[in-house]
């Protein structure tokens, strides 16, 4: 990535579209980079993976041709991903780009992928959010002998430690089990003072909604064949991927053990969750410019908003 200086000078700052699952940040990314002839860095934990374009929300092979995205598609679910090394190829990708005149948008709802790009490698390594969920889904789903008879295969020495029944002590250590090795920086953060983060947010209700269909549109859409896929693969029962919403509930439906409506009530119910996460992640995390798309009769609307924000 170009110094610092370099970049003021240019007067560059990097647009980073944020905000929670399924608000249309992705659209919005779409329309404004083909109307200002931009690329899109994906800033997502898992739309890197093939195999995954219905349940990661990829966009679409149509909107690739026309806008180009980066890290999309392009690893093999078995291949280490993280937020340093999102941080690492996004810098890379920009470095080069920006060499040749180009401009960027990035678009992603994972906080600790932007965080690691826009401060830095954090001191120490800490599990992304989609570890936790994934812990945290494992420990409803095993209970409380269970989470602890993993933790003991993974860390025996911090299940000496612990008591069976302290289930959150537990988690936070299985949690460590996934921590991303301590690296090297090896790339440039943009900092804050280069990037501009323009988030999206609507009412709860209306989110609900978009949420309810999206499910049921992942449902419909393929998310069980790609989750057969995982499983023949086979990824192993700890991979992050079946925290990635979606995945490990279409696992259970195929092996019988969770109905339809069960498995589209808990998509919907976790994205909801997630949704909020996010949200809360963004309002304290970062100094984001944040526009209600409830106020705008439709995305296009939004779309100008946002390119008189960011400057032709």
């Amino acid at each position: 990535m170009p110094d610092n200086s370099k970049l003021k000078i240019q007067n560059f700052k990097l647009p980073i579209l944020v905000g929670p699952t399924g608000v249309g940040k992705s659209e919005i990314a779409y329309q404004l980079a083909q109307k200002l002839k931009m690329e899109i860095i994906s800033a997502d934990a898992f739309q890197v993976y093939r195999g995954t374009e219905v349940g990661t929300a990829q966009p679409s092979i149509e909107w690739q041709k026309k806008v180009r995205h980066h890290l999309i598609g392009l690893r093999d679910p078995r291949d280490n991903w993280n937020a340093v090394e999102f941080a690492r190829q996004a810098s890379k990708i920009l470095k080069a780009g920006l060499a040749q005149g180009k401009r960027f948008l990035v678009v992603g709802g994972a906080g600790f992928y932007l965080r690691a790009l826009i401060e830095g490698a954090p001191a120490g390594s800490s599990p992304d959010i989609e570890v936790r969920e994934m812990v945290s889904e494992k420990a409803k789903e095993l209970g409380n002998e269970g989470i602890y008879s993993w933790l003991k295969v993974r860390d025996p020495a911090s299940a000496e430690r612990l008591h069976p029944n302290d289930t959150q002590r537990i988690c936070r250590a299985l949690e460590k089990t996934f921590k991303m090795k301590a690296e090297t920086q090896d790339y440039k953060s943009l900092g804050e003072a280069n990037v501009r983060l323009i988030g999206f947010e609507r009412s709860r209700e209306n989110l609900d909604r978009i949420l309810q269909s999206r499910t049921s549109a992942l449902w419909a859409g393929g998310l069980l064949t790609e989750a057969k896929r995982l499983m023949e693969l086979p990824l192993p029962a700890d991979h992050p991927l079946w925290g990635a919403i979606g995945y490990s509930e279409s696992a259970a439906h195929l092996q019988g053990k969770m109905t339809q409506e069960e498995a589209l009530e808990k998509i919907f119910r976790r994205t909801r969750q997630y949704a909020k996460r996010q949200w809360t992640w963004f309002k304290h995390q970062h100094k984001v410019d944040w526009i209600n798309l409830d106020e705008f009769p439709d995305l296009i609307s939004a779309v100008n908003l946002v390119e008189n924000r960011i400057g032709k």
